[in-house]
């Protein structure tokens, strides 16, 4: 029964709401439910998770939910309402003076929730009931029941009717049936805000008036929101409280509340309305309630409910925070690759369905110690002590899975802000950026760009005659955006071995470590830069990976270099780089110091290299993250002034193999390879071939692997790179 008090809150509720409820009313039915949310972030993240999970890339690059209609929806819908539904169970109080029926969900293996006001408290839940399985078969046959007590002296926590009204209770002795907990599932409880938009449908598996399980799956608007609750309009009557409420992807974002009727009868244009509201109370209130409530509970009650919401933040984590890569988008069959050819071995892994993590992943091992700390090996080994370091902490810690030695998941790691010393120079006006004439006796102009490129080139701001070649000037080195992609299409760069200066990567300034605070360039839009947002979102795959390296301008006097150090941090320089290529690609990290040690400053014939690279997209295999499609390698070209004339390299490094890993995985120890990034030094020609780049004929006749007797495979020389020497060989 609802409390008279909480009906009339409802009804006040429902009246001081009626306006806005009718404006989303009135978009849904005019198809335009994805602009009902008026909070934009959230709808993004919302969006963004419902297309992971589709695996389907918008039509655009619009936020919006793809699609005029929520009606369509893919088979594997039904699947995971099927395997979710079992969780949900048939709740009977009964006690010498009411009886009570209402719905309740498992929310681990151990934790039922349901109402207060069906289990109002620990005297109840002792007289309580819940039942599973409680339905009607594919053929209209009653399924075989399983019924369990409930145990509330291990748990019983509660929040009143006129607040939360939940009712969380440990899961007691079985008395009927033969399903056992694991069998039953369980619906995650998680606070992130991707699971659900004001204007879309809401799915509630529920046991009105003590039936059989039955599902309300559409024409159930969620019309408004607030702090604690969200209302909705749908088919719900007694017996449905303590429900879970359901988005399209099956994440529980209500428990059922109870509903009463609209005060009015028609909207603004006198078509007939539904006859109820039903409210249900959000499980980000429920889940921030209970975080701030744990030192209230006992130790046993708190370990089962630290591990109830781990289960919530393993799951964001698992996926990305709901975030996985989709697969190649191309609509033509990639060209065969020879097995000595760049990205043959990524490539082929991917068509033949290798998971190549598994052989090129480095493992992380971790142990728990009896003074309750967690040590990892990453390979460096790390300690990590709780302040409360007894077993029921551990155990809430580890989960089931950690004492059994399976699967742990910790905190993905976040990028960071770190020193504001680190400080842009924005008169722009005094980068020169990239010097062509930079080597003495040669003049190596920027790359030219096939018709195809210059017409994604990102524009400058302004009315400069030279604003749409889109040439970015900083100092010491140059790019130019795509703008579709979002990253540069190339950047080029001026080294002076002579006036080299080692910067401190923490304060900016010369000789001290790396600074993570990142640059939005005034001269360009942001439409055409992967920003932030981009990096926060996706940060458990990627790191923000410099193109131009942040050492390589940093030469000159000390104001110079300082400026080039921060110049690098700007995101039209950056790219997403998955975190074991931005931190293991060796040869990739270190060949310009190579060749300026070993083919210039060697030689004694000047201190100079220009140094050229960017990402090389393939449609045919590239992986994709939201509308971004994520290149699976990148390239690096390299020009010196040698003892005998010009000299210039190319390299080519992959990163495909290592995308099906994310950061927030820790593994138990194993003996596998170390990660191997594959890395090949290639001609010229390969790689303008790759990238609609032309170099000009300078470098192209000035590339050592034409001369240096390296095997042919097709019309294009390759060899897999093994060492450092391998640059110059």
């Amino acid at each position: 029964m609802i409390a008279a008090n909480e009906k009339s809150k409802l009804q006040a509720i429902v009246e001081e709401t009626r306006a806005e409820r009718s404006r989303v009313r009135r978009l849904v039915s005019a198809g335009q439910w994805q602009s009902a949310e008026t909070d934009t972030e959230r709808s993004k993240a919302y969006a963004a998770k419902l297309r992971a999970k589709r695996a389907v890339r918008p039509a655009s690059r619009a936020e919006a939910i793809s699609g005029d209609t929520v009606d369509f929806q893919p088979v594997n819908f039904l699947v995971e309402g099927a395997r979710t539904r079992r969780a949900v169970g048939f709740v009977e109080v009964n006690t010498p003076r009411s009886s009570e029926l209402g719905s309740g969900f498992l929310i681990s293996p151990q934790l039922l929730i349901t109402n207060q006001h069906v289990i109002g408290d620990a005297n109840a839940a002792r007289a309580a009931t819940v039942t599973f399985d409680r339905e009607m078969d594919e053929f209209g046959r009653a399924r075989a029941t399983t019924t369990f007590q409930l145990d509330p002296g291990r748990c019983a926590v509660f929040s009143n009717e006129d607040q939360l009204d939940y009712a969380l209770i440990a899961i007691g002795a079985r008395i009927s049936g033969e399903a056992n907990l694991a069998d039953l599932g369980y619906c995650v409880l998680s606070d992130t805000p991707d699971r659900h938009v004001i204007g879309m449908n809401v799915n509630i598996v529920q046991h009105p008036n003590g039936w059989p399980k039955t599902v309300a799956l559409r024409n159930n608007t969620l019309t408004f929101r607030t702090p604690r609750t969200l209302l909705y309009e749908t088919d719900t009557q007694p017996g449905s409280s303590g429900s879970p409420v359901f988005n399209d992807g099956w994440d529980v974002v209500a428990l059922h509340h109870y509903g009463a009727p609209f005060l009015e009868r028609s909207d603004d244009a006198g078509n007939p309305l539904p006859q109820s509201v039903n409210e249900g109370v959000r499980i980000s209130a429920i889940v921030k309630d209970l975080r701030a409530r744990l030192t209230e509970f006992t130790p046993d009650a708190r370990a089962l409910i630290e591990q109830a919401l781990s289960l919530g933040l393993d799951t964001d984590r698992a996926s990305g925070g709901g975030r996985t890569l989709s697969g190649p988008r191309a609509r033509s069959t990639p060209a065969a690759l020879t097995s000595t050819s760049p990205q043959s071995s990524s490539s082929r892994a991917l068509n033949e369905g290798v998971n190549m993590s598994s052989a090129n992943t480095q493992q992380t091992a971790f142990r728990v110690d009896n003074d309750g700390a967690v040590t990892f090996t990453v390979p460096l080994e790390i300690s990590v002590r709780l302040a409360d370091s007894g077993a029921s902490s551990r155990s809430a810690m580890l989960g089931s899975a950690g004492a059994a030695g399976g699967t742990v998941i910790v905190a993905p790691k976040q990028l960071t802000r770190a020193s504001e010393a680190l400080k842009i120079d924005e008169n722009y006006a005094n980068r020169l950026g990239y010097d062509e004439k930079f080597i003495d006796g040669f003049t190596l102009p920027l790359p030219s760009l096939s018709a195809s490129l210059k017409r994604a080139v990102a524009p400058l701001r302004g009315n400069a005659a030279d604003a749409s070649q889109g040439v970015l000037k900083y100092e010491h080195f140059s790019l130019v955006l795509h703008q579709s992609r979002r990253v540069a299409i190339y950047s080029a760069t001026n080294i002076d071995g002579a006036s080299y200066l080692a910067i401190d990567r923490k304060t900016g300034e010369v000789r001290d470590a790396e600074a993570e605070k990142w640059f939005k360039d005034p001269r360009v839009s942001d439409a055409f830069t992967l920003n932030q947002d981009f990096y926060s979102a996706w940060s458990t795959y990627f790191d923000r990976g410099h193109l131009t390296r942040r050492t390589d301008p940093t030469w000159g006097s000390a104001e110079e270099a300082e400026r080039a150090n921060a110049d690098t941090f700007h995101f039209a320089n950056c790219s997403p780089q998955h975190f074991r290529f931005n931190q293991t690609a060796k040869f990739w990290q270190g060949a310009e110091r190579y060749v300026l040690e070993n083919g210039v400053l060697a030689v004694g014939n000047g201190n100079r290299i220009t140094v050229i690279q960017g990402p090389i997209f393939d449609d045919a295999i590239d992986l994709w993250a939201d509308d971004v499609q994520i290149p699976s390698s990148f390239f690096k070209l390299i020009v010196w002034k040698g003892a005998t004339g010009l000299k210039s390299v190319g390299l080519i490094v992959d990163q495909l193999a290592l995308l099906s890993e994310s950061r927030v995985a820790l593994r138990p120890p194993a003996q596998l390879a170390s990660v191997n990034v594959s890395q090949w030094r290639v001609g010229i020609k390969t790689i303008e071939q790759k990238t609609g780049l032309d170099f000009g004929a300078t470098i192209r006749n000035a590339d050592l692997i034409s001369a240096s007797g390296q095997p042919t495979v097709g019309a294009e020389s390759a060899v897999l790179m093994r060492d450092m020497a391998d640059l110059l060989a």
